[in-house]
């Protein structure tokens, strides 16, 4: 069963950016993902090389970068559910 992404938004948050992606299962059930990383590093192989990786650099998130939206202009099931992550 795969979920397909309904929605992506760029929002900040408490002065944080954070990517959200709305899923929907087959079954109907919708899922908020909340990516907080952007942006990150991680040791590769024996010879311990740096690899870095950014979000928006993938190509499902390339169209969110430039397109911020404001929190009140978010669905109002998104921002219950954003509020009830994160309360401050």
């Amino acid at each position: 069963m795969k979920a397909i992404r309904e929605a992506v938004y760029l929002v900040e948050k408490s002065s944080k950016p954070l990517v959200l992606e709305i899923l929907r299962t087959p079954e109907g059930k919708s899922f908020l993902v909340i990516h907080q990383t952007l942006k990150g590093s991680y040791v590769k192989g024996e010879e311990g090389e740096e690899k870095t990786w950014d979000l928006f650099e993938l190509d499902a998130f390339k169209d969110v970068k430039d397109r911020k939206i404001d929190y009140n202009e978010l669905p109002v099931d998104v921002r219950r559910a954003l509020s009830s992550a994160f309360p401050y």
